[in-house]
C-alpha cells in the first residue's frame, strides 16, 4: 500500500465519486482509478462499490480508511513537529474540551498557547463522553478533556483522570420542586441529558437509580450540546445534571440547583483522553499541560460543595 493510493481512497470517500476525487487531487480519472485498483490488488479485497450514485466504500474499505486517516494525522504531526523544531511554526492543534470546563479556562489557555505558538492554529470542539473516545482513537483530535463516566478503556487510548467533580440536579429558576426535593420527586420528572442512552450523564442517572432501587425516568430527552441543554431546561420543567465547577452560574436567574440527599455523593472524574500509540506535538503537549494546570488550579480554589 502506498500513501497516494490511501489518499485517493480518502478523497473518494469524502467526495462520493471518482470524478470529484480526481479533480481535488489534480489527477486524471484513469490515473485515480488505477491507484484504487492497485490498492485493491495490494489488499486482496474489494474496497469500493461503484454505481450510478457514485462510489461507496465496502466494509473493508471503511476499515482501511479509518486506519489511513490515523496515518495522515501522524504524518501531519511529524511535519508540524519538524517545522516547530526548525523554528518554522506552522500547523494545527485539534482538541475536544468539556463545554463547562471550556467556559472557565479556554480563553486563558489560549492566551498562553498563542504566546508560545503564535503561528499554530487551534481547533476546539465540544467534548462528550460518547463521541470523544472515537475522535481520539481515530486521530480526529489530538486529545480530549471530558467527563470520564462511561469511558471504557480502548487498546489505543490512554485514560488519565485529573480531578473529581460533584454533580447536582439542575432545573429552571422557580421550578415547582423548589430548591430541595426527594429522590422520588426528582425521578418522577422528565429529564434532558447530553447523552440519553449510554455514557456520560446517562450513566450518572442510571447509577443513581440503580443505587437506590429506582427505575429510570419514563422520558429522557437528549440535547447534543450544553448550550442547547441549558436552553431546554431553563424554559421547561425538565431536569438535568450539572457538574459543580462553577456553582454561581448554575443559580444565575435562569436555572437553579435542586438539592436531593441521594445525589450528594454523586462525584465523577474529569480527565484526559489521548492516543497511546503516538506522541503529542510540542504545541499540542503545551496546550494540554496548560489546560491541566488551569483546571487543577480552578478546582483547588473552589469552595467545598455542601
Amino acid at each position: 500500500m502506498k500513501l497516494h493510493q490511501l489518499r485517493a481512497l480518502d478523497a473518494v470517500a469524502r467526495l462520493g465519486g471518482i470524478r470529484a476525487a480526481a479533480r481535488e487531487m489534480h489527477l486524471s480519472q484513469p490515473a485515480l482509478t488505477k491507484a484504487l485498483r492497485e490498492l485493491e490488488g495490494a489488499t486482496g479485497l474489494k474496497l469500493l462499490d461503484r454505481g450510478n450514485a457514485g462510489a461507496i466504500l465496502t466494509e473493508a474499505g471503511s476499515r482501511l480508511l479509518l486506519r489511513s486517516r490515523v496515518v495522515f494525522r501522524e504524518l501531519e504531526y511529524a511535519e508540524m513537529e519538524m517545522r516547530q523544531m526548525a523554528g518554522q511554526e506552522r500547523g494545527r492543534v485539534s482538541v475536544a474540551l468539556s463545554p463547562v470546563l471550556g467556559q472557565l479556562i479556554l480563553s486563558k489557555a489560549y492566551r498562553t498557547f498563542n504566546r508560545q505558538f503564535p503561528n499554530i492554529s487551534l481547533r476546539v470542539e465540544p467534548a462528550f463522553t460518547r463521541t470523544s473516545l472515537a475522535a481520539v482513537a481515530d486521530g480526529r483530535v489530538d486529545f480530549a478533556v471530558v467527563l470520564l463516566q462511561g469511558v471504557h478503556a480502548a487498546a489505543n487510548v490512554v485514560v488519565e483522570p485529573w480531578f473529581d467533580v460533584a454533580h447536582r440536579v439542575l432545573g429552571r429558576a422557580g421550578h415547582p420542586l423548589g430548591q430541595r426535593a426527594t429522590l422520588d420527586q426528582v425521578l418522577s420528572q422528565d429529564w434532558a441529558l447530553t447523552n440519553a442512552t449510554a455514557g456520560g450523564q446517562f450513566d450518572l442517572l442510571a447509577k443513581l437509580c440503580a443505587d437506590n432501587g429506582h427505575a429510570l425516568p419514563e422520558v429522557i430527552h437528549e440535547a447534543a450540546s450544553t448550550t442547547l441543554l441549558v436552553a431546554l431546561v431553563s424554559g421547561t420543567e425538565l431536569l438535568t445534571f450539572a457538574p459543580m465547577l462553577n456553582a454561581a452560574t448554575l443559580n444565575s436567574g435562569e436555572t437553579q440547583i435542586i438539592e436531593c440527599e441521594e445525589v450528594r455523593g454523586l462525584t465523577r472524574k474529569f480527565g484526559l483522553l489521548r492516543r497511546a500509540d503516538s506522541y503529542l506535538s510540542p504545541a499540542a503537549n503545551a496546550l494540554k499541560d496548560e489546560i491541566m494546570r488551569l483546571s487543577l488550579d480552578h478546582v483547588s480554589r473552589m469552595p467545598p460543595v455542601p
